[in-house]
């Protein structure tokens, strides 16, 4: 009874696995499906490339200047304070005024003295030529009469002395008219200097400005040099940059364009308005300037971000991701053939513009579809799916 009860277990048993068995068989038999990759697809885009170098530099006020006293004195007058706005020949300050009117008041006196001076001289030499030409005519007499005996030696001695006496004496007379001259000419000089003292005395605004800085009080003595006040014109600014050597070619004054940004934020374009003419030889670097556009709100003083234009042209490229980088800097993109599979292409990259690079060689490229997402994913031959296909 045991013994038939083991052979009906063993048939059993056997029968299981030859089932099992004959099921695995059958689902080997089945073919496993190809997965394919999801993957966005692009033509060339044609666009508008930039070749761009983003530079930092510091905003400065393109009209600036530290006012100084041109004369010593007190501070009579100081019409303004840090902060004040003021329009082009606006009175900022006066420096002793009464005495300099006083100088000045001297000083013309002076000429009026040296003018009346000159005039007596000139009188004199006339004075002088009338006896000179009457001692002349004695002269020539007597040495006419002491030719013919008719006069003594003493008497002929007497009127030669007076002649020569005549002659000194106009002489002396044309050197009085040279030296008064020469104080009449000094005078003017001073009166000159005294009125510009008096007009030094009394600076205006050379331009539109604000007071950035003062450095002295009103009734406080100065000296000629010190400084008085810093003025800026806040409305017209520039920004100065440092760049590399390299790019000394690349920048044009007055042609290269530059893109101004905030935060990251395009805000508007300039051009290069002044370029060095020579290159540091320390830093290897040149300095460049570019104007402020209108519309644009920067404080003198601030960082500011500039992308110079070096190039500018339109052209197809695809967007960088879609390159993918191989041994010897060679760069490859996908695009799917006709059977929906992957298919290399070599592609020479141009300008790389943000997100988007030129592709150089894109003439012989214009009739394909690249891969632009998932191609990291693909290789050559892969099965593609492009999800904006229906």
């Amino acid at each position: 009874m045991h013994h038939s009860l083991r052979i009906s277990l063993a048939i059993a048993a056997a029968g299981i696995i030859l089932g099992s068995a004959g099921g695995c068989g059958k689902e080997q038999k089945k073919e496993v499906a190809e997965r394919e990759t999801r993957v966005t697809l692009q033509p060339l885009q044609k666009r508008i490339f930039q070749r761009r170098i983003p530079v930092q530099g510091t905003v400065w006020p393109v009209e600036y200047a530290t006012i100084s006293a041109k004369i010593s004195g007190t501070l009579e007058l100081l019409k303004v304070d840090e902060g004040d706005v003021r329009k082009k020949g606006d009175l900022l300050f006066g420096i002793d005024r009464q005495i300099l009117k006083n100088q000045v008041t001297l000083r013309e006196d002076e000429i009026k003295v040296k003018q009346a001076e000159l005039e007596s001289a000139k009188i004199a030499l006339e004075s002088a030529k009338i006896l000179e030409e009457k001692a002349t005519i004695d002269y020539k007499r007597s040495l006419t009469l002491w030719s013919s005996k008719a006069t003594s030696q003493s008497e002929l001695e007497t009127y030669e002395t007076n002649y020569k006496k005549a002659e000194t004496d106009v002489n002396n007379a044309k050197a009085a008219i040279v030296n008064a001259e020469a104080q009449l000419k000094q005078a003017e000089g001073n009166l000159i200097i005294a009125r510009k003292n008096l007009d030094d005395s009394v600076v205006y605004a050379p331009f539109d400005c604000v007071v950035t800085d003062k450095y002295v009080e009103e009734n406080e003595y100065v000296s000629t040099g010190q400084n008085i006040l810093k003025l800026e014109n806040q409305q017209k600014l520039e920004v100065i940059c440092y760049i590399s050597a390299v790019y000394y070619d690349l920048v044009k004054a007055g042609s290269t364009p530059v893109h101004f940004a905030l935060d990251g934020v395009d805000k508007g374009k300039g051009v290069v308005t002044y370029k060095a003419p020579s290159i540091d030889p320390e830093s290897r670097t040149f300095k460049f300037k570019v104007l402020v556009p209108p519309g644009i709100s920067l404080v003198s003083g601030t960082l500011c971000d500039l992308n110079i234009i070096l190039e500018e042209k339109e052209a197809y490229g695809l967007p960088t991701d879609a390159l993918l980088l191989r041994a010897n800097d060679r760069y490859i993109a996908y695009a799917i053939d006709p059977e929906k599979r992957a298919k290399s292409f070599d592609v020479v990259r141009g300008i790389v513009d943000g997100a988007y690079c030129e592709i150089v060689n894109a003439q012989e490229l214009l009739n394909e579809r690249f891969v632009v997402t998932g191609q990291t994913f693909v290789n050559n031959g892969s099965l593609l799916r492009a999800v904006d296909e229906k």
